[in-house]
C-alpha cells in the first residue's frame, strides 16, 4: 500500500505529546511491513525543526514532508497550524495514495486533507487520539470549528479509530455511524523493552540515592495532567525516602507547579529532568517504584504502557479511560482527590508484593495485547477493508 499520514507534529518532536509518538510508531511499523509510507506534517516544535531540506526528509524509512508554519510561536501559543505550500502539494499528490490516516481532526492539515481526499475519491481513516468531543479549554472555538469543518471530517471518514469503549461512545455522540468505528488501542515497541538497562542509572544522573524510592510522572507538564493534585498528594505521604520525578516538556504549567512545590516545602524532594526519550526514558521507568498519571482527563496513557513493559505498578485517576482494566489488575485507581491519591501511593509504597503482582500482570498484558506489531496488523486490515469497499 501507499499510505499517507497527516499529523500536526511528527518525530523528532516527541515533546509535543503522545500523538507524535503514536503516529511515528504506526508509520515505522508499516515501513517495516513493506509499505510505502509518507507523512505530511509541519516544522513546528518547541523550537522550529531544521533539516537540510525541511520538505522531504527520511525518518527511519518514512518519507516526511515538514511544511513550514508561518509562525512557530503562533502555533505553540494558539495551537493553530499555518503550513505554507501544503495545499498546493496536496493537490498534486493526494491521488498517489491508496489510503490516508488523519491523526486528530481540529487542525488546518485535516481540513485540507479532507477536502482533497474527498475530491479525488481517496478513502481516509480518522484517529482522534482522545480529542473527539470539544471540551477542556477553548470549547467555544472547538464548537465553531466543528460546525465549519469538524463534523464533515468526522462523518466522511471511512473508519474512525477509538482508543477505548469510552471514546467509541464519544464518536457516537458526534454522529459517527456505529459500523464505522473500530476500537484500535495504542501500543509500544516491545523490542525496546526486551533488554532493560541496569537499575540506578537514572538515579545516579539526577542525584537520587540508591536506596531512595521514586514516584514517576511521564508526560506533558500541562494543567490537564493533574500535576497540582499529584504534588499536593505527594506532600501528604509520611515516608521520607521518596522523590517525585516529573518528566516532560513544559506546556505553560511548570511555573505554577514550581510555586506550589515551594509553598509546600518540597523543593528538595521534587525534580524536573525535562524531556527524556529513548534509553534515558527507559532508565527513568526502570528506576521508578510507582508510575502515576493523575489526569483531569486522559483517553489513553502510552507512558503507562511503557511503565508496564518495565514491570511497574500504575496509579491512575478515574478520569483515565483505561482505568477499567488497570484497576486492581496492573495498578490502583483513585478519585481526583488529594487524600484518595495519597492513600493509593501509601498503599503501594508499603506493599512490595502487591507492586510485584501489578508489575508482572502489566508486562504480560503488554505482550499479549499492546505490542505495536499486533496493533499494526489490525490497522492494516482496516486499511484494506476501506480500500476495497470505498
Amino acid at each position: 500500500m501507499n499510505i499517507l499520514h497527516v499529523v500536526p507534529s511528527f518525530a523528532p518532536c516527541f515533546s509535543h505529546g503522545g500523538v507524535v509518538n503514536a503516529s511515528y510508531q504506526i508509520a515505522k511499523k508499516q515501513v517495516e511491513n513493506g509499505h510505502d509510507v509518507c507523512v505530511y506534517t509541519t516544522d513546528s516544535c518547541d523550537e522550529r525543526l531544521k533539516f537540510k531540506d525541511n520538505y522531504d526528509v527520511d525518518i527511519d524509512g518514512i518519507r516526511v514532508f515538514y511544511f513550514k508554519n508561518l509562525s512557530n510561536n503562533f502555533k505553540n501559543k494558539l495551537t493553530i497550524d499555518t503550513p505554507v505550500s501544503l495545499i498546493g502539494h496536496l493537490k498534486k499528490t493526494v491521488s498517489d495514495f491508496d489510503i490516508i490516516h488523519i491523526h486528530e481532526h481540529r487542525h488546518s492539515l485535516a481540513i485540507a486533507t479532507h477536502r482533497y481526499a474527498k475530491k479525488n475519491s481517496i478513502p481516509y481513516v480518522l484517529q482522534a487520539h482522545g480529542s473527539v468531543l470539544p471540551f477542556f479549554q477553548k470549547e467555544k472555538l472547538k464548537e465553531v470549528f466543528d460546525k465549519l469543518w469538524g463534523f464533515d471530517i468526522l462523518h466522511d471518514a471511512s473508519r474512525a479509530f477509538a482508543l477505548t469503549e469510552v471514546e467509541k461512545e464519544q464518536y457516537l455522540k458526534m454522529g459517527v455511524s456505529k459500523d464505522r468505528i473500530d476500537i484500535v488501542p495504542l501500543g509500544i515497541d516491545m523490542n525496546e523493552y526486551n533488554h532493560l538497562p541496569d537499575e540506578g542509572k537514572f538515579k545516579s544522573k539526577h542525584g537520587i540515592g540508591s536506596e531512595e524510592r521514586v514516584i514517576l510522572f511521564l508526560g506533558r507538564i500541562h494543567e490537564i495532567k493533574g500535576l497540582d493534585l499529584l504534588v499536593k498528594s505527594f506532600a501528604r505521604i509520611s515516608e521520607d525516602d521518596v522523590k517525585l520525578a516529573i518528566v516532560g516538556g513544559d506546556y505553560g504549567f511548570k511555573e505554577e507547579l514550581e510555586n506550589l512545590i515551594e509553598t509546600l516545602d518540597l523543593t528538595d524532594k521534587v525534580i524536573f529532568p525535562g524531556v527524556l526519550t529513548g534509553e534515558n526514558k527507559i532508565e527513568a521507568l526502570v528506576d521508578c517504584d510507582i508510575f502515576i498519571m493523575p489526569s483531569r482527563y486522559e483517553s489513553f496513557t502510552t507512558s503507562g504502557l511503557e511503565a508496564m513493559a518495565c514491570f511497574k505498578p500504575l496509579i491512575l485517576t478515574k478520569n483515565n479511560h483505561i482505568q477499567t482494566w488497570v484497576k486492581d489488575n496492573t495498578g490502583l485507581v483513585c478519585e481526583f482527590d488529594e487524600e484518595d491519591l495519597s492513600n493509593c501511593i501509601e498503599t503501594l509504597l508499603n506493599d512490595k508484593s502487591l507492586c510485584e503482582r501489578f508489575g508482572n500482570n502489566g508486562r504480560k498484558l503488554i505482550e499479549d495485547k499492546y505490542d505495536w506489531d499486533k496493533v499494526s496488523k489490525q490497522i492494516e486490515s482496516i486499511y484494506y477493508d476501506c480500500i476495497n469497499n470505498y
